[in-house]
């Protein structure tokens, strides 16, 4: 591949992208669309669930199967401001592999939800998180959660759409990505968030200067092992004093010029969008695009 297609792509990704609305913590949709729209962003993720907050307060979102006409106007006056649009399903309380019969229906019927109103609001890719259930190893549930995301999958594909599994559970990377492949369902890939695999280093490693070198070599095992099949991206940074993620983009311990590197050289395709949990929610994102535009633009050259 020439440096001149490697430069186009990394153009092209940085124009791809795009902030979730939980970034901008205790603002109305409308005004973090706006602000978003300000910065500079082609891109919006937007919330399948509502009234929940992280450490900065409240985030704006809406359960798209208990939409209002007004709600759903405004959804779609926003996704339409937008060149690029994602959904992140709800995943706080969900359980769609829990035992329950009750629990287990709804939880799956508010993941299909996500997916066929995200697609009618132009979104072109659905991030969902797989849920241990209590008490039970992941083996003893593998085959119910693969067949559930084939199942997804097929409503993904018929939406024209596609639905990704976030990093996080399975933990670890081999099992994670023999998950995603075996599901082996072209609507169906892997979200690589680029914090979630801080419990795979040990408090001593975390606490150790070796900890950006682990912690790099355990994010390229986990691209490498996902190939063609990441489908999306999260992007934030580990602080150091403590291994806390979503982190403004450049202020932690990630470096993830090899990273892009080698997403590059795979042509990556998807979008990239920030999840950040700061207090200074609109400089950090600010500083954060910028940043990882030159990231981008470093992998090329």
């Amino acid at each position: 591949m020439s440096t001149g297609d490697t430069t186009t792509r990394a153009e092209a990704l940085i124009a791809r992208v795009g902030f979730n609305t939980a970034s901008l913590p205790n603002r109305p949709l409308a005004e973090a669309a706006h602000i978003g729209r300000e910065l500079g962003f082609a891109g919006i993720e937007l919330l399948a669930f509502a009234d929940y907050r992280h450490s900065q307060g409240d985030l704006a979102g809406a359960y798209f199967d208990r939409l209002t006409a007004a709600e759903r106007a405004l959804l779609e006056e926003v996704a339409a401001s937008f060149e690029h649009v994602s959904v992140h399903a709800p995943f706080w309380e969900i359980a769609a592999f829990s035992p329950n019969p009750g629990i287990r229906e709804e939880s799956r019927r508010q993941l299909v939800a996500a997916v066929q109103v995200g697609a009618s609001l132009g979104a072109s890719t659905i991030t969902t998180h797989v849920t241990p259930r209590p008490s039970y190893e992941f083996a003893e549930y593998r085959d119910e959660v693969i067949a559930f995301y084939r199942e997804l999958g097929a409503v993904a594909a018929d939406c024209g759409v596609t639905a990704t599994i976030e990093t996080g559970f399975p933990r670890g990377i081999e099992e994670f990505a023999a998950l995603i492949h075996d599901i082996d369902h072209p609507a169906v890939g892997a979200n690589i968030d680029v914090g979630h695999l801080r419990g795979l280093l040990t408090p001593e490693q975390q606490r150790s200067a070796e900890a950006p070198a682990l912690y790099a070599d355990l994010l390229m095992g986990h691209v490498e092992s996902l190939g063609a099949k990441i489908y999306h991206l999260h992007l934030h940074d580990i602080r150091a004093r403590d291994f806390r993620d979503h982190r403004e983009f450049g202020s932690g311990i990630l470096d993830l010029t090899p990273i892009f590197r080698r997403l590059l050289a795979m042509d990556y395709a998807g979008l990239a969008n920030f999840e950040l949990e700061e207090p200074d929610a609109v400089e950090a994102l600010t500083r954060s695009r910028e940043r990882l535009a030159a990231v981008i633009r470093a992998a090329a050259g």
